[in-house]
């Protein structure tokens, strides 16, 4: 109240003394009053802010009612939904890995899946990359080994209860099953003692992970041990439901499969470089059962039946993710999961803990960092108090339904991409929050420190943290009107509180740091630095301070996060412009992860010169302030260069900045030299002369090269030049003038057999064309300047890599209908050919086919199962009719569809014309399409297209 007033009233009396009074008797002193209230609104929205959430941060706490342990052991015993654990890891330590995975792995949840998401480079340049992807690839069996050793005894012993138990009749309890759990928790209690004792103490935070962690867990199962004990001292039997649910519990700590997942193996996902899209690959499998396929370009993955499957990823109820650099309490997956079962959450997609620093760090910067987090903690509590909560992505229980609702599908070439978590901007679960809100679904933040993660141990990698955090909240803010829409369309309350703190959390950084760099540069006139304005902030520095102390820190560590703020100005600045930016070209920034080691990271130069020239424009601002006795101004600009003087020392470092300032010197210096060309060989190809201009279908006009080794064999490469009489082969010249006028192709040639269906034989081989970047081939021939000479190359290759098919096999190619109107040139190609070939085609003219394609074997698509297909048939007179994937889908359990092409089958028996069914997917579809009298067959059930390699290697067929 005492921010609001203060302000009111300052506003009050500038207006009246500048605008009615007439102080500001000039353009530039009224445009000076005008900024100068701008820039104390912006900082005063800021204070109020905080103040306003953090009243709400001590309601939450004084409200909050801890669900009871025998609530959660009731809910262990029960029927409980599934869950994945979700760790993105990104060349991260092989100590901070497996402190993380351990801390997922050990929460009392059953049927736990954690899996590691390794985005690690799969073509390490150095030798320590190389250990940390190997370290990361066989830690996670390496957990799951140590885990089974418990999880098996407490399996055993409670299989062996049960079995006496039942001997009583299923109801009796005997003092001797007491002791046999007591000793079963003893051992788990020793157990994680034993686990704790082998952790490697390197810092603060394994430390915490040993003390806060597993030893917490250690005593309250030693405890349970002793009163089980104690209880069968007394003669006293627990009943045959409460010993159920201690045997649950413990089995649930234990009872973790433990997997990894590197999404860079596979060319059918994603690998734009960011957290996002990591998260993304697996959720999008979730659900799925797939089939490795390798090909020239790399491996891929195709769906497939569960009993061909090489990967099969469970469809959970809830995903946990968590980074790789945090930690979890052991409870935090139950506690989490037991909220949102209640019917009060049923629509909240999100529950999460914001995360909290670790406690005890060694240095000044890192407890400087960990002390804002934690500061961060309140306002984020706050914030769900007035229905603000955001989405913060280092740890969360997310809803796998709520994340269906607001999946997005694209396509790179002919793979499908899913983005559940947006990754357009760096702070990609902001984003999400507000998609989150527009279809309906709420976020709760409990009101527990149940999750911990690392802060940055240096001024460098803590500059690229705080530069992502800065970037995306101006191209999100835009998205609340679509979220206002929503809720007003499904007649929910809009109100001011929610959105005046979403606007503050995604804009203050930029505006904040916008009003205090005017404040710090312009010498506003004295009349506007009323001493009034130190009430405005007083309050808020009062509370801060308060609140620190609260959470463990000193009360002038306030002074200290000030001083620290004023060196990071430049990096927050950089954030929001990088915001603008994208806003403007449309270009997504580049995500920059947060460097976790340890060995220190250098700074941009930029983040070490503006931090000085902010201390010499403190210096020159003094003397001006004293030379004109500017009294007010005087105490602002001491207090600014005192304080980031302090923080330049303290958490950057003067020996640091010198040597980060010289490397980068010595970097812009020396260079890499890359070798030139002689001018020799220049001249001497720009003096070679083109070759005339052959026939269009002439193979001799592609230049074009194949690989043979490497993850690129059996890839073709053509390159065409556009010339004002037709297309040519590029003959060398290097001018840029004619470089533009190359296109380049890059494709390779796969088969997929067409079998007889009633002895299983090969018959023969249809050729695709995949191309290189993923681009759908009749697209990619529709975009090319010269769709004639990009087929004839695609048929040629097609048959030259036919050569080493088996024998007796004829060949099917897919012909464009322009190059069908060329036969002059369309028979040399084929004339290559050692075996029969097919031409497949989806031109439907009738009569110019036929005149066409006469004496050639032709196949046709089918137009559906009516009048139209049979008229085809007569009129073109095809080879082949290949039935499409909509004429045989559900023909295993349609009689009608069945009948209709028994009769197609015989008509074209009628006229010299044989039937192939295409995309055959199971066994039901084979023996149905049989039964109908198609004799011949394709489809990813009957064999896969696989280059000719892994065709003569008995790959990809029946």
């Amino acid at each position: 109240m005492v921010t609001i007033t203060v302000w009111a009233c300052y506003i009050t009396y500038t207006i009246i003394q500048q605008f009615i009074a007439g102080h500001a008797y000039t353009v530039k002193l009224a445009i000076e009053a005008i900024v100068y209230m701008l820039v104390v609104t912006g900082l005063a929205a800021s204070a109020i802010a905080y103040l306003i959430t953090r009243i709400g941060y001590f309601y939450r706490a004084r409200g909050h009612q801890r669900t009871p342990r025998i609530m959660l052991d009731e809910f262990i015993g029960g029927k409980l939904p599934s869950m994945t654990v979700l760790v993105p890891s990104y060349q991260e330590d092989e100590r901070t890995n497996r402190t993380t995975l351990l801390s997922a792995a050990l929460q009392e949840y059953p049927g736990l899946r954690v899996t590691l998401l390794i985005d690690d480079p799969r073509a390490p340049k150095t030798r320590a990359a190389r250990d940390m992807l190997l370290a990361a690839r066989a830690l996670p069996g390496q957990i799951e080994a140590e885990l089974r050793v418990p999880y098996s005894r407490a399996s055993n012993a409670y299989a062996y209860f049960d079995e006496q138990v039942r001997m009583r009749g299923g109801y009796l309890v005997v003092i001797e099953d007491m002791r046999r759990l007591a000793d079963e928790y003893r051992y788990a209690s020793d157990w994680l003692y034993d686990l704790g004792a082998r952790q490697n103490i390197v810092d603060h935070t394994d430390t915490f992970f040993v003390e806060h962690i597993l030893q917490p867990l250690a005593v309250e199962l030693g405890q349970i041990s002793g009163a089980l004990n104690r209880g069968a001292d007394e003669q006293v039997a627990l009943p045959i439901a409460r010993m159920n649910q201690l045997y649950r519990r413990l089995l649930a700590i234990f009872d973790a499969q433990v997997t990894s997942f590197e999404r860079k193996k596979y060319v059918s996902l994603s690998h734009e470089p960011n957290k996002a899209m990591n998260l993304n690959s697996y959720i999008g499998l979730m659900g799925g059962a797939y089939q490795e396929v390798n090909t020239p370009l790399g491996t891929a993955l195709v769906t497939a039946g569960p009993n061909r499957a090489d990967l099969v990823v469970p469809n959970p109820d809830y995903v946990l993710t968590l980074d790789a650099d945090s930690v979890l309490l052991p409870e935090y997956a139950l506690r989490l999961v037991h909220l949102l079962e209640q019917g009060a959450y049923a629509q909240h997609a999100v529950a999460q803990t914001p995360y909290s620093a670790y406690p005890g760090s060694a240095t000044r910067i890192e407890r400087i960092s960990g002390a804002t987090t934690d500061i961060q903690y309140i306002v984020h509590q706050g914030m769900t108090h007035y229905g603000a909560t955001f989405w913060v992505g280092a740890n969360a229980v997310l809803r796998k339904r709520a994340l269906d609702d607001i999946v997005e599908v694209s396509y790179e070439g002919d793979w499908e991409i899913k983005r559940y978590i947006q990754d357009r901007t760096v702070i990609e679960d902001t984003e999400s929050t507000i998609d989150l809100g527009v279809h309906g679904w709420s976020l709760h933040n409990y009101p527990e420190r149940l999750a911990y993660s690392a802060t940055p141990p240096d001024f460098g990698s803590l500059c690229i943290q705080r530069q992502r955090w800065a970037n995306g909240g101006l191209l999100i803010l835009s998205r609340l009107k679509d979220q206002f829409r929503a809720k007003s369309k499904r007649e929910d309350k809009n109100r001011f509180g929610e959105y005046f703190l979403r606007v503050n959390y995604m804009a203050s950084i930029f505006w904040s740091s916008i009003c205090l760099i005017v404040m710090l540069a312009y010498p506003f006139n004295n009349e506007l630095l009323n001493p009034i304005l130190l009430l405005v902030s007083v309050p808020y520095f009062f509370m801060m301070a308060a609140d620190l102390k609260h959470l463990g820190y000193k009360r002038s560590d306030m002074l200290r996060i000030y001083g620290f703020n004023l060196i990071l100005l430049p990096v927050n600045l950089s954030g929001s412009i990088a915001s603008l930016l994208q806003l403007l070209t449309g270009e997504k920034s580049a995500f920059k992860r947060t460097p976790k080691v340890r060995n220190r990271t250098t700074a941009a130069s930029s983040f070490l010169l503006l931090p000085l020239a902010l201390i010499a424009l403190c210096i020159y601002t003094i003397w001006v302030d004293i030379e004109h006795q500017l009294w007010n101004n005087l105490v602002f600009a001491v207090l600014n260069l005192t304080l980031s003087l302090y923080a330049m020392v303290a958490f950057v470092g003067l020996g640091n900045t010198v040597v980060d300032l010289f490397t980068h010197v010595r970097n812009w210096l020396i260079r890499p030299v890359v070798p030139k060309r002689s001018r020799r060989s220049l001249s001497r190809s720009s003096s070679k002369k083109a070759t005339p201009a052959p026939a269009t279908g002439d193979w001799a006009q592609v230049l074009h090269y194949r690989h043979e080794h490497g993850a690129t064999a059996g890839q073709t490469t053509v390159r065409l030049q556009r010339t004002d009489t037709g297309w040519k082969p590029a003959a060398g010249s290097s001018s840029s003038s004619q470089a533009q006028a190359f296109e380049e192709f890059s494709f390779f040639t796969v088969f997929q057999p067409v079998y007889n269906m009633i002895n299983g034989h090969v018959v023969g081989y249809e050729a695709l064309t995949r191309f290189a970047d993923g681009s759908n081939p009749r697209q990619a021939i529709e975009a090319a300047s010269s769709r004639v000479a990009l087929d004839a190359a695609l048929v040629q290759a097609a048959i030259t890599s036919s050569a080493s098919l088996p024998n007796g096999t004829w060949l099917s190619v897919n012909v464009t209908a322009d190059l069908l109107r060329r036969p002059q040139e369309l028979a040399p190609l084929l004339a290559q050919s050692r075996r029969p070939v097919v031409l497949e085609t989806g031109d439907t003219d009738a009569a110019e086919v036929a005149r066409l394609t006469a004496g050639a074997r032709v196949a046709v698509d089918d137009l559906g199962p009516g009048y139209e297909t049979l008229a085809l048939i007569e009129a073109v007179r095809p080879t082949f009719l290949k039935l499409g994937m909509e004429s045989v889908a559900g023909v295993e359990s349609s009689s009608a569809r069945q009948a209709a092409i028994r009769a197609l089958v015989q008509f074209a028996e009628q006229h010299n014309c044989t039937v192939i069914a295409e995309g055959i997917e199971t066994v039901a579809q084979r023996d149905a399409l049989v039964a109908c009298g198609v004799p011949f067959g394709q489809g990813f059930y009957l064999g896969k297209p696989v280059p000719v390699e892994r065709v003569l290697a008995g790959v990809g067929g029946w």
